[in-house]
C-alpha cells in the first residue's frame, strides 16, 4: 500500500482515487482517518473485483446511479465511520508519520 501526494486528480473535484494499491491524494488535501478509510475501502474492492471488473462496474454504476447512489462509493462512505477501516487508516497514517520512511 503506496500513498502519494499529487498535483492533480481527475476527476478534478476529488480529493483521493486509489488506484488499486495505490491511494493518491490531492496536494494540499489533509489526509484524514474517514478519507484514507474511504479510499481504503476502494482499495479491496478494486483488489477483489480485479482491474477490468472494478473499471468497468465503477463507469456503469457512474453512469446509472451518479456519484451519490453509486453503489461502490456508498460501501466506501460507509468505512468512513467503520472501526476496521479506521483503524488501519490510522495505523498507515503513523507509519507516514515516522521518521526515515
Amino acid at each position: 500500500m503506496h500513498i502519494y501526494y499529487v498535483p492533480w486528480l481527475i476527476p478534478t473535484w476529488a480529493r483521493a482515487q486509489a488506484w488499486w494499491n495505490a491511494i493518491l491524494v490531492k496536494r494540499g488535501v489533509g489526509l484524514t482517518e474517514e478519507l484514507l478509510a474511504h479510499e481504503l475501502a476502494h482499495v479491496l474492492q478494486w483488489r477483489s473485483l480485479g482491474v477490468f471488473r472494478f473499471m468497468f462496474d465503477y463507469a456503469r454504476y457512474f453512469l446509472r446511479h451518479g456519484y451519490v447512489g453509486h453503489p461502490l462509493e456508498m460501501t466506501a462512505r460507509l468505512a468512513e465511520t467503520d472501526d476496521y477501516f479506521l483503524r488501519w487508516a490510522r495505523e498507515l497514517l503513523a507509519a507516514e508519520k515516522k521518521p526515515g520512511q
